[in-house]
């Protein structure tokens, strides 16, 4: 090979190595960017909370409760307190609320969705015309004696029901009738638009008859059969009502309270303790545990998706490298043996002018 053929393919090896060197510089740098997303993937993993099922403790309470007659009191929270009552010098170390059954007399209003109402104008001989709602037949309050225990009754019912709903059609005509309150009148034609039946739960209710323009009225729905009938009663309801006292209550050694004694009260009740689970809270915790599963599960999946796709380009990435690799040294080696050529051809042509 001569000078100028050799320093060309020199030239031209060069030429491809510092090619194969900035592919393998442009490699390396595409695997250190793959690197760096693989970090921030495994950060994300890393940093991800981890979903953990409720524990039932966790809605589980401990609950007291103490008997005072026939009467149920349940305690609902007990707060550290620090008060002497100056009357009876007594230190109350808790400020307890607690809940009890309490019955009260109430107005109920009873919907008749189709009160199938009648009005009777031609009755067998000897009774007078009446109305009827479905198969149960209605007493005018003006036909009722005074004096009888009945009247009594009616009376108590209806000032209820004026008291719990003053804007129905019953509390209206109670007021009209006895617009001072604390008298009513005992004057059976006072009430002849007032009417009552009993139903099959033995609630005495009582409808007016009205007109046909007045709504929520005997005479309205005869004209209006598809119209709701309100009818209303008085009766005894159990409802909760609480309490909060203060009191001296007592502890085992284990911290479980066993007493109390309620302020104003030298009676000392014994506490009752259960657990209380409150399973609709813990079935909302257990299927938002589920949701947050899911939801964990599947990011790790997209997590772990992407690392895999990275792994593959960083594995094709270090094959080409090496290929990259095994050409630059065998373009090292014939640069090399040109490099060699070149230098004995400049060797031979310095020793032919010396001679």
């Amino acid at each position: 090979m001569g000078m100028a053929a050799s320093q060309a393919r020199w030239i031209s090896l060069a030429a491809r190595k510092t090619n194969v060197e900035y592919e393998g510089q442009q490699i390396n740098q595409a695997r250190t960017a793959l690197s760096n997303q693989s970090s921030e993937l495994w950060n994300r993993l890393y940093q991800m909370d981890v979903p953990v099922p409720p524990s039932t403790t966790e809605f589980t309470k401990t609950k007291y409760t103490f008997d005072i007659g026939d009467s149920t009191k349940t305690i609902t929270e007990i707060q550290a307190a620090d008060y002497t009552d100056p009357d009876d010098g007594i230190n109350y170390n808790s400020y307890v609320t607690y809940t009890a059954d309490v019955i009260e007399y109430k107005g109920i209003r009873n919907t008749n969705s189709k009160p199938q109402v009648q009005y009777v104008e031609n009755p067998p001989e000897g009774e007078q015309p009446y109305y009827m709602v479905g198969t149960k037949k209605l007493t005018c309050l003006k036909d009722c004696d005074p004096k009888s225990d009945e009247w009594a009754t009616y009376m108590v019912a209806l000032e209820q029901i004026a008291e719990d709903w003053p804007d129905s059609t019953v509390g209206k005509k109670w007021k009209e009738i006895n617009p001072t309150p604390g008298t009513r009148s005992d004057d059976p034609a006072a009430y002849a638009n007032l009417f009552f039946w009993t139903d099959n739960q033995k609630n005495i209710n009582f409808v007016i008859d009205g007109d046909a323009g007045t709504y929520d009225t005997l005479k309205y729905c005869i004209q209006n059969p598809d119209e709701a009938l309100h009818s209303f009663y008085a009766t005894n309801q159990t409802v909760k009502q609480t309490l909060s006292k203060y009191a001296v209550v007592e502890y085992d050694s284990s911290g479980r309270a066993t007493t109390i004694q309620l302020e104003k009260s030298s009676a000392v009740y014994d506490l009752t303790t259960s657990t209380q689970t409150d399973d609709d809270a813990y079935n909302d915790a257990m299927n938002n545990y589920y949701y947050q599963k899911q939801v964990y599960e599947q990011r790790v999946q997209e997590i772990n998706a992407k690392t895999e796709q990275i792994q593959t380009e960083d594995r094709t990435l270090e094959l080409r490298l090496k290929q990259l690799d095994t050409e630059q040294n065998a373009l090292q080696t014939e640069m090399d043996a040109v490099h060699k050529v070149i230098s004995k051809n400049i060797e031979g042509t310095f020793k032919t002018f010396e001679s």
